[in-house]
C-alpha cells in the first residue's frame, strides 16, 4: 500500500474508530456539553494547575480572543474559575474548579474503561507495536512545525 492509499485509509477509519469508541461513553464530553478544544483546555488547567489567558492560548494554538469565548463558557458552566493575581492586577490566572476537576476524572475513568474494553481483545503483542507506533506518531507531529 503506498503512503497515499495509506493516507485515504486513515481519513477513512478515523472518524469510525472514534464514534466507535464514543458508543461506549457517556460524558460531558460525548454528550456535547463541552467542546474538544474545552476539554484540551481543561486537560492543559488540570497538568499545569493554573494558566494565564496568554499561554492557554499558546498552549491550544488558538488566538487569544478564541481562548477568552472558550474560558467564558467553561465559567458559565462552573468548570473552571479567573483569578486576579494579588500582586499584580494585569495578571489574570485561569483555574479548574472541584466540578471541573470531578469531569475531567469522570471522563478519563470512562475512557480507560473503554480502551480496556476495546484492546482487551487485541494481544499484547499488538498492543505494545500500536502503542510504539503512536509514540512514533506523537513525536513527529510535535517535531514537525519547529
Amino acid at each position: 500500500m503506498d503512503i497515499k492509499e495509506f493516507a485515504g485509509k486513515i481519513i477513512e477509519l478515523a472518524p469510525q474508530i472514534i464514534r466507535g469508541f464514543q458508543q461506549y461513553e457517556n460524558n460531558y464530553l460525548t454528550r456535547g456539553e463541552i467542546t474538544l478544544p474545552q476539554f484540551w483546555a481543561l486537560r492543559c488547567l488540570k497538568s499545569d494547575g493554573k494558566s494565564t489567558m496568554h499561554a492557554l492560548a499558546k498552549h491550544l494554538n488558538i488566538s487569544p480572543s478564541a481562548t477568552t469565548g472558550l474560558i467564558d463558557r467553561l465559567i458559565t458552566q462552573g468548570l473552571v474559575v479567573r483569578k486576579a493575581e494579588p500582586r499584580d492586577r494585569r495578571i489574570v490566572w485561569i483555574e479548574l474548579t472541584s466540578k471541573g476537576e470531578k469531569i475531567l476524572s469522570s471522563i478519563r475513568e470512562q475512557k480507560t474503561k473503554t480502551l480496556i474494553k476495546v484492546f482487551g481483545k487485541i494481544s499484547p503483542r499488538d498492543r505494545a507495536y500500536y502503542l510504539n507506533i503512536l509514540e512514533q506518531v506523537l513525536k513527529i507531529t510535535t517535531t514537525l512545525h519547529k
